[in-house]
């Protein structure tokens, strides 16, 4: 008689993971981050608050957990897209997979649509799960601090290939007075040091402008900030932004 296979301690812990990503996630879209609670998961998942409270324990550990995992799904997407998977579309709407962007072939030729290719799968996936961008890119959930020591990695992940972009032959030539105040200055250099780049204040102060931009765009689509008739042009209005980025950026 066959002997049914026992999980081991690590793949127990696994599958309760997955389960309450999956359950965490559902609530989110459903609810938003106000109807997260340790205890919802559990009866959705069928097992004892304090059985899963090994596992996740208290809200912020949560938000923590479910943050985490949406940065990474980011994060993925757009290196997908950039390694020639499925991007965003120019001048379409995002097929019906995920609100992802239609296929295309190989990876980027240029650094202007390798820029593209990026704000079009960050827009795609947005488009697809709203209520992680709004949990990424939204309203900071109220009472919750991010643990800087496990999301600073996953959340910058993208905006660090985004900056590395804007980034390229910025640190030739002589440095200028980048025009900013000693204290920004610093702040913005200590940013892209972080980041491993190297490049001149005043080109990091207009790639973070550009990067604001980028997410303040999307987010006016994804949660109609200046009504449903604006949201229902957010691919030309990308459009235009990746061509003032690229004649700004002066990429080719």
């Amino acid at each position: 008689m066959n002997r049914p296979v026992r999980r081991t301690h690590a793949q127990a812990r696994a599958e309760m993971r997955e389960g309450i990503l999956r359950v965490g996630n559902a609530l989110l879209a459903e609810h938003g981050a106000a109807g997260l609670s340790v205890r919802a998961i559990a009866r959705e998942l069928g097992v004892a608050s304090s059985a899963l409270y090994r596992h996740v324990a208290s809200r912020d550990e949560l938000l923590t957990l479910l943050l985490v995992d949406a940065y990474s799904e980011l994060a993925a997407r757009v290196e997908e897209a950039l390694e020639g998977g499925a991007s965003g579309e120019r001048g379409g709407e995002p097929d019906e997979r995920e609100g992802e962007p239609l296929e295309r072939g190989g990876e980027p030729a240029s650094a202007a649509e390798a820029l593209a290719v990026l704000a079009q799968a960050m827009r795609g996936w947005a488009v697809a799960n709203p209520a992680k961008w709004a949990l990424v890119y939204g309203s900071p959930v109220p009472g919750y601090a991010a643990p800087a020591e496990r999301t600073t990695g996953p959340g910058t992940a993208v905006l660090g290939r985004f900056m590395g972009m804007l980034a390229a032959d910025a640190e030739e030539g002589p440095v200028a007075d980048s025009g900013l105040s000693e204290g920004l200055d610093a702040v913005l250099t200590a940013g892209g040091e972080e980041l491993g780049l190297r490049m001149p204040a005043q080109r990091a102060a207009q790639a973070v402008e550009a990067w604001t931009g980028l997410v303040g765009l999307i987010s006016a689509e994804v949660f109609q900030q200046l009504g449903p008739d604006f949201a229902g042009h957010g691919a030309e209005m990308l459009e235009r932004w990746i061509a003032g980025t690229v004649s700004r950026f002066a990429l080719c």
